[in-house]
Order: C-alpha cells, then sequence, then structure tokens
C-alpha cells in the first residue's frame, strides 16, 4: 500500500466521524451536493431523475444524508422520505468515489446496497462515474506530459 493509501486508510474514518459529530447532516449534505456539482459542471443526465429522493447511508460511521434532484443538479434535503438509498461503510464509498475498484463489483460483493427505486440509482452512477471520468482526465491533461 502506498503512503497516499495508508494515510487515507487510517484518517478517513476519524475525519467522518468527527464530521459527523461536529456538523450538523444538512451541513454535510450540502458539501456533497456542492461536490457532485462541481464535478458534474454542465452535463444534463440527471435531469430525467429530476425530483427524485436520494439517502446515501454511511453505516460506519453512521451518517445518513439526503439529496434531492432538481433539474440537472443535486441539492440537500431530508434523508427521509427517500425513493432509493445507498447504503454501504466509508471505504466503499471512497472506492466509489475514486474509482479505483469496478463499481458493479462493490454491490456485488454486498459492500454497497441498493434499496428502493433502483432504476434512479443507475443512471446517477453513470453519470457520477462519467463526471469523475471527465475531472481525472482534465487533471490529468494539466499534468507535464499530460498523463500521470
Amino acid at each position: 500500500m502506498n503512503p497516499v493509501s495508508e494515510t487515507l486508510e487510517r484518517l478517513t474514518p476519524r475525519i467522518l466521524a468527527l464530521g459527523g459529530r461536529v456538523l450538523p447532516a444538512p451541513a454535510l449534505a450540502l458539501g456533497g451536493a456542492v461536490l457532485a456539482n462541481i464535478l458534474l459542471g454542465p452535463d444534463t443526465s440527471l435531469v430525467p431523475l429530476s425530483g427524485s429522493r436520494i439517502c446515501l447511508e454511511l453505516t460506519a460511521p453512521a451518517i445518513k444524508l439526503g439529496f434531492v434532484v432538481k433539474g440537472r443538479r443535486l441539492w440537500p434535503a431530508p434523508p427521509l422520505p427517500w425513493d432509493v438509498c445507498i447504503r454501504g461503510d466509508w471505504r466503499a464509498f471512497l472506492t466509489l468515489l475514486t474509482q479505483s475498484e469496478d463499481a458493479d463489483a462493490l454491490f456485488f460483493d454486498r459492500r454497497l446496497a441498493v434499496e428502493g427505486r433502483t432504476e434512479i440509482a443507475l443512471p446517477l452512477r453513470h453519470a457520477l462515474d462519467a463526471a469523475i471520468y471527465r475531472q481525472k482526465k482534465r487533471l490529468q491533461s494539466l499534468l507535464p506530459g499530460g498523463h500521470q
């Protein structure tokens, strides 16, 4: 394991637990929505999901965040009621965010669970996967030589 991975492995649960104790869930959801919307940029693939309510539930540490899709953006919302809930521990969500492992494997290995209207979760996942991929490529293009 490289030093960055070791540091993330050691610090992430502590930071999340502290954030969950210090910051109210709406503030954490606002931060998550801002990050997702920055990643999505001008992408319009969420528009068909407008009005959908999404819950992201971290099981360890216990943090439940709610979002609603409005147009092409995610907005913070109460976590209940939801149309779809995606549940897992912090490692699974970090793996999903960094794309260090295939997202389908996380679901098939039961590290992430989807409950409710799965027809909402799939386009959401595809939109965020594509956004993360675009941002990674953009950042790589800024490096000397145009790659890692």
